[in-house]
């Protein structure tokens, strides 16, 4: 699978600000009435915010390239929105349990429609983050109380959090197993100077 340089530099914004963000997410203690914090937990709640705002920024970013990019487009980030390319992703379903076979195939094509729709679920669910962590951050009273909605994005922040940490440790495990199988995924996404074919 080809990616563009914008892309490639896309996804290492990415791959360094989503772990950031996990695991700051450990370390820190967000207001809440009545709690005292110590300055780390204040300094990874503050870090936090700043950072996820910048990554939601990203995100951002990266769905409007979606939409400009003729190689990385929505149709290759959400082929089962796209009659022409639900039969594709379809075979490629049906191929997953060969995987268990040791038959995993290599990425060379740019037509790989299901890697393609499991990053534009990834992306789904760091934008819905970013949406929710931002609600957070406008909506929270400085002494950390959140009611109504704000309350429920909350909810809905912390909920995510679980399911993102599962993507991160299955795009990485696919990453090594492709890596094992002798596929060149990690200099095709992660060099900035070659064309990374």
């Amino acid at each position: 699978m080809y990616y563009d340089k914008f892309t490639r530099l896309l996804h290492w914004c990415f791959a360094l600000m989503i772990p950031l963000q996990l695991l700051s997410e450990e370390l820190m203690k967000r207001p809440k009435p009545g709690r005292v914090r110590d300055e780390m937990q204040v300094f990874f709640f503050d870090m936090h915010e700043w950072v996820g705002m910048l990554l939601l920024a990203v995100i951002v970013l990266r769905f409007a390239w979606a939409f400009i990019s003729k190689e990385f487009s929505v149709q290759r980030l959400y082929p089962y929105m796209f009659a022409s390319r639900r039969p594709g992703l379809l075979k490629e379903i049906k191929q997953v349990p060969s995987w268990f076979k040791g038959k995993l195939s290599d990425l060379n094509s740019n037509e790989y429609y299901l890697a393609g729709a499991v990053h534009g679920l990834g992306l789904l669910l760091v934008l819905a983050m970013g949406i929710t962590g931002a609600m957070m951050l406008y909506g929270m009273a400085e002494s950390g109380l959140m009611t109504g909605i704000i309350h429920e994005a909350k909810e809905v922040h912390e909920a995510l959090g679980g399911l993102l940490w599962a993507y991160l440790i299955a795009h990485v495990g696919m990453t090594i197993i492709h890596k094992l199988a002798g596929h060149h995924l990690l200099r095709r996404i992660f060099s900035l100077t070659s064309s990374a074919q």
